[in-house]
């Protein structure tokens, strides 16, 4: 998978694309996971946006793709390559 933000790349699984946008947040010690940082971005979805934000049960890497392709139908990033 690979997406864009704001002009910056990101490579790799779903949800090592997640601990790549973890370790580039302001304080990236506050999440200690890739898991952790996930909700905490689902959580700032639905907060922002009002709309609900399933993920899948099961692994984070699920929950991880999951929640790019909700980000990118809002338009907060761009899925460059998805496979």
């Amino acid at each position: 998978m690979k997406i864009r933000i704001d002009g910056r790349t990101y490579e790799g699984t779903g949800e090592a694309i997640m601990d790549q946008l973890r370790l580039a947040a302001f304080d990236p010690t506050e999440h200690p996971d890739a898991e952790s940082y996930l909700q905490q971005l689902r959580a700032n979805f639905i907060r922002t946006t009002g709309l609900d934000c399933p993920l899948p049960s099961g692994s984070v890497e699920r929950q991880a793709q999951a929640m790019i392709r909700h980000l990118a139908r809002y338009g907060a990033l761009e899925v460059i390559h998805d496979g």
